[in-house]
């Protein structure tokens, strides 16, 4: 009973968010990303890429072009779909965290404003940490570092926050510095970043018009990620309050 209430109410938390999010999305940063695209180079040499005798064999590779969704309503639709597929991955990890908590620990019991300062918990571990301080919301068109290394980095110091953030709020007081530590890792590791930063369409109008795009999508891409992250926290905390108790039989 508690692993099909745990999953469904994940579908539900999941869908919810992610259309609020993706509504948001389509009206508030999509237009930006949209706005940017008009100054992106096709013939501009790839700014990640520093081994010229491994660009040239890719070259001569001719190797397809990978499908991606036709403007209009084929790319709002498979944006949607992927921001609720994304929501409901989050809501299974958080509600199963937020039903182990209840079962197991002695601090306070989940309720929808209990999960709201978890999702605040999530937005800091995964978005704050390894995007406001380090890989910075970029614009198509921003030179930046290869993409496997930020991905990597990006793993790496949302998996370390969400620990750090854990010690320090479930450790006795003797071991809270280890979260301190575990915080600060990925920040003194440093994010990967390009060797010069830029975008690759140097045309001075193009450079005026991406930096204040890239002004605007680090604002909206800010509060869009804090609507998403405290939704998701607060119904994922009322749902569990309501609905999901781990000493049922599952």
């Amino acid at each position: 009973m508690a692993l099909r209430n745990i999953i469904l109410a994940a579908i539900a938390v999941g869908v919810i968010t992610g259309i609020v999010y993706g509504l948001f999305q389509q009206t508030q940063i999509n237009p930006i990303i949209y706005g940017a695209e008009e100054y992106e180079v096709t013939d501009a040499p790839l700014a990640h890429s520093h081994n010229t005798d491994a660009a040239a064999n890719v070259e001569a590779q001719e190797p397809e072009e990978a499908w991606s969704p036709e403007d209009g309503a084929q790319r709002i639709t498979s944006t949607m779909v992927a921001n609720i597929t994304i929501a409901i991955a989050y809501a299974l990890v958080m509600i199963s965290l937020m039903a182990l908590h209840d079962a197991k620990s002695n601090k306070p019991k989940i309720s929808a404003k209990q999960g709201a300062v978890w999702g605040i918990a999530a937005l800091i571990a995964l978005f704050i940490a390894p995007a406001l301080f380090g890989l910075h919301p970029e614009v198509p068109g921003t030179v930046a570092a290869e993409l496997i290394n930020r991905q990597q980095w990006w793993m790496f110091c949302a998996g370390i926050s969400v620990t750090g953030i854990a010690v320090l709020y479930y450790s006795a007081n003797k071991f809270k510095f280890i979260g301190i530590i575990l915080l600060a890792a990925p920040h003194i590791v440093g994010a990967p970043l390009p060797e010069s930063h830029g975008f690759a369409n140097t045309a001075p109008e193009a450079v005026s018009a991406l930096s204040q795009l890239t002004s605007e999508f680090f604002l909206m891409t800010s509060i869009g990620m804090a609507l998403f992250f405290i939704l998701l926290g607060s119904l994922s905390g009322w749902v569990v309050n309501r609905f999901i108790h781990l000493n049922e039989s599952a």
